[in-house]
């Protein structure tokens, strides 16, 4: 698959949570038996839902894993851990992600038939913008135009752009999941990745035809025959030892 930046959830939750974890361990403390930092609380946003359970996933009618739901819904979020706030809007969802407190990262999108596809994605360090990605859906070509600006998160200024064309089928043929995974209305995987591999398939026969030819036996040479008797042709099987010869006219 062709290497391109893109907004990648986990690694930048590991990556914040593991900060936060070192701001507190070495906060000095106060008074006899010390205290750690105080971790900010999350923020109580109008018309958002907060989840402690993580995002539940399923794939496409094209084969790609999306967001289906979310898992662990709360009253109240804690402030440590990962805390996921969902808000949904008719088709719309916006979702945003906190570590300890900080915010990490904010997602905005459609949901189509019961799947979430991002149109636009922020990506936090620090509580400080450091990405910004937009998607724009081209269903006509089963495609998506994929265009990623690398933030000075000191300036906000925009570093550098990116833009990648990408097709909504994967780069490979996955795995088979079980029934709970497969999604729904989209006809199942088999019906996708036929598709996918129709032009591999075809550009393999001429391959294979190749290298059967080149593996198939070569016809056996002429074989020498005794003194006074004609040789046998090339490819011509010989007769058994012992055989009587047919009569003229007879095969």
């Amino acid at each position: 698959m062709k290497k391109r930046f893109a907004i990648l959830l986990p690694a930048v939750l590991a990556a914040a949570l593991l900060g936060c974890s070192k701001e507190e361990t070495s906060a000095p403390g106060t008074g006899a038996t010390g205290s750690t930092a105080t971790v900010a609380k999350i923020p109580i946003l109008p018309g958002f839902k907060y989840y402690i359970g993580g995002p539940s996933l399923k794939r496409d009618p094209y084969g790609h894993f999306r967001i289906a739901k979310f898992n662990g819904e709360v009253e109240q979020p804690p402030s440590r851990g990962m805390i996921f706030g969902v808000k949904l809007d008719g088709n719309q969802l916006e979702y945003r992600v906190w570590g300890n407190g900080k915010l990490l990262a904010v997602h905005r999108g459609v949901m189509r038939d019961g799947l979430f596809w991002q149109e636009y994605a922020e990506s936090y360090r620090d509580e400080k913008l450091v990405a910004r990605e937009h998607n724009v859906n081209d269903d006509s070509i089963k495609r998506y135009k994929q265009t990623t600006e690398d933030i000075d998160p000191e300036t906000g200024e925009v570093i550098r752009t990116k833009e990648a064309s990408i097709s909504y089928y994967p780069p490979a043929r996955m795995p088979d999941d079980d029934d709970e995974a497969a999604p729904t209305g989209g006809g199942g995987q088999d019906s996708v990745t036929s598709e996918m591999l129709e032009g591999e398939l075809q550009a393999e026969k001429p391959a294979k035809g190749a290298a059967a030819a080149a593996t198939k036996p070569a016809p056996a040479a002429s074989q020498p025959a005794p003194a006074g008797q004609p040789a046998t042709p090339a490819g011509e099987a010989t007769k058994p030892a012992g055989q009587p010869a047919k009569p003229a006219g007879q095969e």
